[in-house]
């Protein structure tokens, strides 16, 4: 993880415990990395200003107590010397931690999955899933609570393509992965999914000999990348730990998770329209409405969020 040397943790200083200050923490004695700790005050909607008289001073005291909060952090921080910066800003949460990415230059942003508030059914809360699709550097999502231990965490990758973003998001995930295997002496595991073009279709338009024909030459094919992806990382698609499923990558994914007990997962989210955009890969998201587990969500180096610095 030493390519992460500017660190953005954006704290919900209401939780009581903080498990992304926690991991940063550890990232950054490992790293010499720098960290900002960042927290947003909502803006007051518009009918709470017109309806409560004293709303200025509500908001400033919530504003006091939260610079407290981050203070008494960012003490933590520097009492085992690491470098630490904090940050209060006030509106959006998704775009000023954006904004606060680009304008700082960070190279990690870590949150946590589902805010304290959040009125989202489901692990992740609605922050989570707009940072998914915007923020351009890679994104830890932790699960509220204690400091995770990662012990099972799985890299899932593509490799049924030639194409460039995959095989950029594909070295990545597997390096990351593998890196934070390693240093949290957890279990490793790599997985592909694939499936049959248009199954139904030809299914219907071929003889049963055919069919099974195609198939075993597609899993043989994809078996090949799959092994020389893995080959690239001292490894080999018979590795116990690399797995080679058939199906929709969002069920096969999220069995997996569930049946082997995933700590974390690693993946990239890739804009369908583009490298710019606010649509995050519908695989990505598909996903994570499927798990409960803490994700590391990449993107590919030619992304561009659609949130821009205020001008």
């Amino acid at each position: 993880m030493n390519q992460f040397k500017r660190i953005l943790v954006a704290i919900d200083t209401r939780l009581k415990h903080h498990p992304i200050f926690d991991e940063a923490l550890e990232i950054a004695k490992q790293t010499g990395a720098t960290i900002k700790l960042m927290d947003i005050v909502p803006e007051f909607p518009w009918i709470v200003r017109v309806t409560l008289g004293n709303h200025e001073d509500v908001q400033r005291a919530i504003e006091n107590e939260k610079k407290s909060r981050l203070a008494e952090l960012a003490n933590i921080a520097r009492s085992q010397n690491v470098n630490v910066e904090t940050h209060l800003a006030s509106g959006k949460a998704s775009t000023e931690i954006v904004q606060e990415v680009i304008r700082g230059n960070h190279d990690l942003t870590l949150a946590v999955a589902k805010g304290e508030s959040s009125g989202r059914v489901g692990f992740f809360g609605r922050t989570a899933l707009r940072l998914l699709r915007t923020c351009p550097c890679p994104l830890w999502l932790v699960a509220p609570g204690t400091t995770p231990k990662f012990k099972s965490i799985l890299g899932c990758v593509e490799t049924s393509t030639d194409n460039e973003v995959d095989a950029e998001l594909n070295d990545l995930i597997y390096d990351l992965a593998s890196t934070i295997s390693d240093y949290h002496g957890g279990k490793l595991s790599i997985l592909h999914t694939w499936s049959l073009w248009n199954e139904r279709m030809l299914l219907s338009r071929m003889s049963s000999d055919e069919f099974n024909d195609l198939q075993a030459k597609c899993l043989d094919q994809e078996s090949r990348l799959l092994d020389t992806f893995m080959e690239k990382h001292g490894a080999s698609v018979d590795d116990a730990n690399v797995h080679l499923f058939k199906g929709e990558p969002d069920k096969m994914i999220s069995d997996f998770i569930r049946g082997e007990g995933i700590d974390l997962v690693v993946l990239g989210t890739v804009a369908k329209s583009g490298l710019g955009g606010e649509i995050a890969g519908n695989t990505s998201e598909k996903i994570l409405g499927r798990i409960e587990c803490s994700v590391l969500a990449l993107k590919p180096s030619g992304f561009v969020s659609p949130i821009r610095l205020h001008t």
